[in-house]
């Protein structure tokens, strides 16, 4: 008699789960043989399909032992194959041939390769939960939503602002409002060519003391030429097929807009245009001095912000306000030297997005690192190393004890709250303050990077580059104007 063998229990561990069997009713007018073929192509193809099958036969078997009615769950395919569903116990009556089928589980520790091509495998990788659509469901609401972003939050005031101006004017003159959908060309072009003419502000008290009363009463140049082009959009948003700048049956209105600007000039009612000032060189050193000479967590926090706004030609203080610790990134050239850049563009005035924008990438400006003190690059790892790890956004509220007391004796500089979007407005004028300069805005540092790129010899096409201008008309406000020190060696030729 031969001995019998027995299994170890790490012999046992090693062996396949055994095979699960279970019967199918099969109605008569199937096709058995394809259907089998079927099961086993989607116990290969789909994962977990054992389980899922076992599973739906055993509830069928469970709900026939109490006469209740069940709808087993449906198993998914991404393949678009159509798996015939498996009869309740309702039905009982109608399957006469019972065919028994063995399905072997997969073993779960093997990693089959064929399934990780398969289109199963891919939508899972995808990112999106099984089961579910591959695209967004969007309602109406949500759509409206989306669209609503077409213009910046100025853009749609400034719209509010004209059209409420206008239909001021149109209540008073013409004792009714104007309805843009179905006004008249002739109509319209009347009622603006009196418009330009009668247009008179509001505030005059307020206006009287900053300026003289002739003054007062009219309307700055660019006011006027900004209703006409807010009107000329609007109508395009509208559906309006027409342009009230380029239209003949616009002529008048143009003639009446140009008049009264000419008008203005030769009776010294028109006023010049204000840009933003431009720091001198002196100031610069003064203030580069301020940001090098203190070390806390309010000078470092003021340091990297001129460092990027200046470096970056930052148009206003959205930019800042978008910046996460994430957006920063440190990169080599192909010299070996390392800057930051910004990895992610960001939404600006002149760079809003949409179809037509052509704005450069973020991550094509740089900072190189330089020897004066403070060094950006060096300024910007201090501070990222002093953010709060839990915080999101780049620039944060100051930590009170950090603040209070020496900050060298803390790890982190900084909590989680982000510095409020009205606070960006004054780090330009507290950096003035306390450098003892004239007091300057953010504004100004764009101002000062472009003049300082156009005397430095950078063509306009460059300065374009960095400054995300759209054409080289908008540069004549800082690149034709030339500097203090330019000014100053023309009068000494003279």
């Amino acid at each position: 008699m031969e001995p019998e063998v027995i299994c170890s229990d790490s012999e046992l561990e090693n062996l396949p789960p055994p095979p699960v069997t279970f019967e199918l009713q099969i109605p008569d007018n199937w096709d058995t043989e394809a259907d089998v073929e079927l099961l086993e192509v989607m116990q290969q193809d789909v994962p977990g399909f054992d389980e899922m099958l076992v599973e739906a036969c055993q509830t069928i078997e469970t709900h026939e032992m109490t006469q209740e009615p069940v709808n087993p769950p449906q198993i998914q395919n991404d393949q678009n194959l159509e798996l015939p569903q498996i009869q309740n116990g309702q039905n009982h009556e109608t399957h006469q041939n019972q065919k028994q089928h063995t399905v072997t589980p997969k073993d779960q520790n093997t990693q089959d390769l064929d399934t990780a091509e398969t289109p199963q495998a891919e939508f899972h990788q995808s990112g999106h939960p099984p089961n579910t659509s591959r695209f967004k469901q969007l309602d109406e609401e949500a759509l409206l939503d989306i669209e609503k972003n077409q213009y910046s939050a100025a853009t749609k005031k400034n719209t509010k602002w004209v059209i409420g101006v206008f239909n001021a004017w149109c209540s008073e003159r013409l004792q009714k409002t104007v309805d843009f959908n179905t006004i008249s060309e002739e109509n319209l072009n009347e009622s603006l060519r009196k418009f330009c003419a009668e247009a008179w502000p509001k505030y005059l008290n307020k206006r009287i003391q900053s300026m003289p009363e002739s003054m007062a009463q009219e309307y700055h140049k660019n006011s006027l030429k900004n209703v006409r082009s807010v009107i000329n959009r609007h109508l395009k948003d509208i559906g309006r097929n027409i342009d009230i700048v380029r239209d003949k049956d616009f002529k008048l209105e143009n003639s009446m807009l140009s008049a009264k600007l000419k008008f203005n000039l030769r009776n010294g009612l028109s006023r010049s245009t204000q840009h933003h000032s431009i720091i001198s060189i002196s100031e610069l050193q003064k203030i580069n001095e301020f940001l090098s000479t203190k070390n806390n967590d309010v000078a470092l926090r003021f340091k990297v912000w001129y460092a990027l706004a200046i470096h970056f030609v930052s148009p206003g203080i959205e930019f800042h306000q978008q910046l996460s610790k994430d957006s920063v990134k440190f990169v080599k050239d192909e010299e070996g030297s390392e800057y930051p850049t910004i990895t992610h563009e960001t939404h600006q005035k002149n760079n809003q997005g949409g179809v037509e924008d052509s704005s450069e990438e973020a991550k094509d400006k740089i900072v190189y690192s330089t020897d004066s003190n403070p060094c950006p690059v060096q300024a910007v790892k201090l501070f990222l190393s002093k953010c709060h790890p839990n915080s999101k956004s780049l620039f944060n509220q100051c930590s009170r004890d950090a603040l209070r007391g020496n900050p060298n004796h803390y790890s982190g500089w900084y909590t989680e709250k982000q510095v409020k979007v009205k606070a960006f407005t004054t780090f330009m004028p507290d950096i003035c303050k306390n450098a003892g300069v004239n007091r300057y805005t953010a504004h100004s540092l764009r101002s000062t990077a472009i003049t300082a790129m156009s005397d430095a010899g950078l063509t306009d096409r460059n300065i374009m580059y960095m400054s995300d201008h759209k054409c080289e008309e908008s540069l004549k406000s800082y690149c034709r104007r030339p500097s203090n020190e330019q000014k100053q060696k023309n009068q000494c030729r003279s």
